[in-house]
């Protein structure tokens, strides 16, 4: 399922979403960055490089659907962005059985 990556109110890309751990609420997609990201991506790499990814103790990141729900989860928000590679991964975990049945239907 399609998403826009906020920072706070900044939206700073588009994911779509698969489901990567049924049982646990995790959902993982490629991050389509925008220009925005780029303000934000020194600071996330860093994250990366100490602790292995950038979290929601980090920045206030936030998810929205494409049908304009707004994520909860109560495992957070992760991006994992490493200078070495193109790939910018972001994952949810934590969410409830139906945010991920919907987000399973739409595949």
């Amino acid at each position: 399922m399609k998403a826009t990556l906020y920072i706070d109110n900044c939206n700073i890309g588009d994911v779509i979403f698969s489901i990567i751990d049924e049982s646990m609420g995790g959902i993982g997609g490629n991050l389509i960055t925008n220009d925005n990201y780029k303000k934000y991506q020194p600071t996330i790499q860093q994250h990366f490089e100490k602790q292995g990814i950038s979290n929601i103790e980090n920045f206030n990141f936030r998810i929205v659907l494409s049908d304009n729900s707004e994520l909860k989860p109560h495992g957070g928000i992760g991006i994992t962005d490493s200078p070495y590679f193109d790939e910018i991964y972001v994952e949810s975990a934590g969410l409830d059985t139906e945010t991920i049945t919907k987000i399973k239907n739409s595949q």
